[in-house]
């Protein structure tokens, strides 16, 4: 087992965390938030948290309710092109490929290439840091949002997991979460947010196994099924 880097520090700055966190069990009053399985969310040690994302506001459901239940904070992977505070309150941004796709002149796509595969490696080393630190990540395994549908998923996040566990020793959780919306717009509505049990990567054959489990557990626990 490789011994933890001594420059590693975590980037999350709690006091914006827990402002954030405040501002977001503010708005949630707007709600009524049904918690189901609750207790499988980790006390101590790493996890890599993996809901379903339906809206914006899934983050702040997240966040106030992680909270609230273990006295934690996380980790966001987050797309690029979210506001830089949020990296204070624990953001860290990944490169995607369809952004780059978007770009249409062929040089300027390659430099965005480079730049993209430098940073992507600098948050693996970030995550990697994480888990051997006892950190939760949250990462939303389709990679924006699907309204009311699930979307298909991403597999780079867990796929990183796989292999920074072989690398670096340890055993990280992975736990899918379901978020259901009663209403978006009606007042009191209920929000179910359903915690499913952790499970394990090395219990399945490969990564394809682990998404098709992750994919079926999802679209139940959001009412999708």
């Amino acid at each position: 087992m490789s011994e933890q880097p001594a420059d590693f520090s975590i980037k999350r700055i709690d006091a914006f965390a827990c402002s954030a966190r405040l501002t977001g069990a503010a708005l949630l009053l707007y709600h009524r938030v049904v918690v189901e399985g609750g207790h499988n969310l980790p006390r101590a040690g790493p996890g890599l948290l993996l809901p379903k994302h339906h809206a914006y506001r899934d983050i702040m459901v997240e966040g106030v309710l992680l909270h609230r239940l273990t006295k934690r904070y996380a980790t966001y992977v987050m797309k690029r092109g979210l506001w830089g505070v949020l990296e204070l309150c624990g953001g860290i941004k990944v490169f995607r490929p369809k952004d780059i796709r978007r770009i249409a002149d062929r040089e300027e796509r390659r430099a965005e290439i480079r730049r993209a595969r430098a940073a992507n490696q600098r948050l693996q080393d970030y995550l990697d840091g994480l888990y051997r630190h006892g950190e939760l990540v949250i990462s939303h395994p389709e990679g924006m949002r699907y309204q009311d549908a699930m979307g298909p998923l991403q597999k780079e996040v867990v796929e990183h997991l796989v292999l920074a566990q072989e690398r670096l020793g340890v055993q990280v959780p992975l736990i899918p979460i379901g978020i259901e919306y009663g209403s978006y717009s009606r007042p009191r509505a209920p929000v179910y947010f359903r915690v499913d049990e952790p499970f394990y990567a090395d219990s399945f054959a490969d990564v394809g196994a682990v998404m098709a489990h992750l994919d079926q557990r999802l679209r139940t626990l959001s009412g999708l099924a």
